[in-house]
């Protein structure tokens, strides 16, 4: 690529009477040596710290999930429930609400969220609570 009269690459900068930039990188540079940024040395001891502080934390979650007592932790299991059918039902009503006339959208939109609230409290939850029996704190 030529930018200038004399026929010499410019790197970084455009010649007076030609608009063109060469922005490509330079072959010399070490970055550009590197085929894949994942086997990078600053790569792998950053994914090494992200996945230690990603362990402890799932490590706490663990342990103040254990410490709760069993009505608790099927109330954040219910809580967790409502949060994901809810979300789908908006999900859902986002897909074709701007085709629904006005009147309908002012009915469908609490009839969506009353309906995945119904779904999380009554068929999730339960379900997920049988699921998590295991993990969950006895009764007494």
């Amino acid at each position: 690529m030529t930018a200038s009269r004399n026929k010499k690459p410019m790197r970084g900068k455009t010649a007076k009477d030609d608009e063109t930039f060469d922005a490509s990188p330079d072959p010399n540079n070490s970055v550009s040596k590197t085929d894949d940024l994942r086997q990078s040395p600053a790569w792998k001891k950053g994914k090494s710290g992200v996945s230690r502080m990603w362990e402890r934390y799932v490590q706490i979650l663990g342990q103040s999930f254990s410490a709760m007592d069993r009505e608790e932790q099927e109330n954040m299991i219910t809580k967790f429930c409502y949060v994901i059918t809810i979300g789908i039902a908006c999900v859902i009503i986002s897909c074709f609400y701007s085709l629904l006339p006005a009147l309908l959208r002012i009915i469908a939109l609490p009839i969506f969220l009353a309906g995945g609230w119904f779904v999380g409290a009554k068929i999730v939850a339960p379900t997920m609570i049988k699921r998590l029996e295991p993990y969950l704190n006895p009764q007494y």
